[in-house]
């Protein structure tokens, strides 16, 4: 493969893009810093500032001794279940104990009158009272429970509905903050973007092409991860009409890129071939014939056998020829013959510029991009 460029210009070259990469990353550094403390010019609402706090206030004095009142008869209420568990439980165990025991004293005579039966018999009807207590005890305070609970279902759903009020303002008032961070990004990052693209297009050819590269890999870099995740998603309408947006104006500038080129194609290939062979840059000729394109119409150039066809057979634009010196066959666009080192003969001194041109644009391909 032929390489138009000298190993100094391509070193200069690397180190020009690392200029602009550097310079990207310095501003991207810059810029993030400054965009991140942007939000603060807007601070968010809490749901503090919604809510109505007499109102609540009121409201919860008056929850807090119902809550009291209600845990502690909770907590009784636990108390004599967990005592009346405990009483069942050693009421059937004492009741199977006497069962038992009676059962062996039936052998005996008057068992029923036995004053040891008796008195565990009177035992057993004191647990049963005791239980009956409980459950009297028990009863009471799951109506004083409920009468509590009942107190406190309308001041709470109260207390709710002020709450859930609170909450839906917050949510509007966190979109339009969200709107508003937006807005203040937006007025930041836009002109840089226009500012990028401007310079872009007037100044990428320019001496100055590794900052403006810069500039615009900072410019895109703040879009696209500095801007576009904050876009509010409204029901992802604003993202989805940023992103039909861009589709339609890089489609457009596609459209208009693909237009301008075959008409350039075509002015081009209307062109005498001299005239033709003058205009091609020789580094462009020489990276388009080590593709196996044309220079002149960037189509394919099959090769028969490893050798390069004369002429284009898209576009007639002749390719190689013989060296008027030494007839040796050879590219058209060399400005020297590589058999002999004459200078090209008239045709070749067009197509390259002759030998003065050949180091003007060589010079020059280390400030081109």
């Amino acid at each position: 493969m032929i390489s138009p460029s000298r190993g100094p210009e391509r070193l200069v070259r690397a180190g020009q893009w690392l200029v602009a990469l550097l310079f990207a990353y310095f501003l991207i550094q810059v810029g993030g810093a400054v965009i991140a403390d942007l939000p603060l010019l807007s601070k968010p609402p809490t749901l503090e500032q919604f809510l109505d706090r007499a109102a609540v206030n009121g409201l919860e004095n008056d929850l807090r001794p119902l809550e009291s009142r209600r845990q502690a008869l909770a907590d009784q209420l636990q108390a004599v279940e967990q005592r009346q568990a405990d009483g069942r439980e050693a009421y059937d165990r004492d009741k199977a104990a006497f069962e038992t025991w009676r059962a062996t004293r039936s052998a005996t005579a008057q068992s029923a009158q036995n004053p040891e039966v008796i008195s565990r018999a009177r035992q057993l009807d004191l647990q049963l009272e005791r239980q009956r207590q409980r459950s009297e005890e028990r009863q009471q305070l799951q109506q004083g429970l409920a009468g509590v609970e009942a107190a406190i279902a309308p001041k709470q759903r109260r207390l709710d509905g002020l709450r859930s009020q609170a909450e839906r303002r917050l949510a509007g008032a966190r979109q339009r903050t969200e709107l508003r961070v937006f807005a203040i990004r937006l007025l930041f990052v836009g002109p840089l973007l226009a500012l990028a693209l401007w310079q872009f297009r007037r100044f990428r050819r320019g001496e100055q092409w590794p900052f403006v590269w810069g500039f615009l890999l900072f410019a895109l870099f703040a879009f696209f991860v500095e801007l576009v995740p904050y876009l509010p998603p409204f029901g992802a309408y604003i993202r989805y009409v940023v992103g039909a947006l861009l589709t339609v104006v890089v489609g457009r500038a596609l459209i208009a890129w693909l237009k301008a080129y075959g008409q350039r194609l075509q002015r081009e290939q209307a062109a005498p071939a001299e005239q033709r062979q003058r205009s091609i840059r020789y580094e462009k000729a020489l990276q388009a014939i080590s593709r196996n394109q044309c220079p002149g119409c960037d189509r394919s150039l099959p090769r028969h056998e490893g050798a390069l066809p004369d002429y284009c057979m898209h576009c007639g634009l002749q390719l190689q020829h013989d060296c008027p010196s030494c007839s040796h066959h050879t590219l058209t666009f060399f400005p020297y013959c590589p058999s002999c080192g004459a200078a090209a003969g008239s045709a070749a001194g067009s197509a390259a510029g002759g030998p003065a041109a050949d180091g003007a644009v060589s010079d020059g391909a280390v400030a081109a991009s």
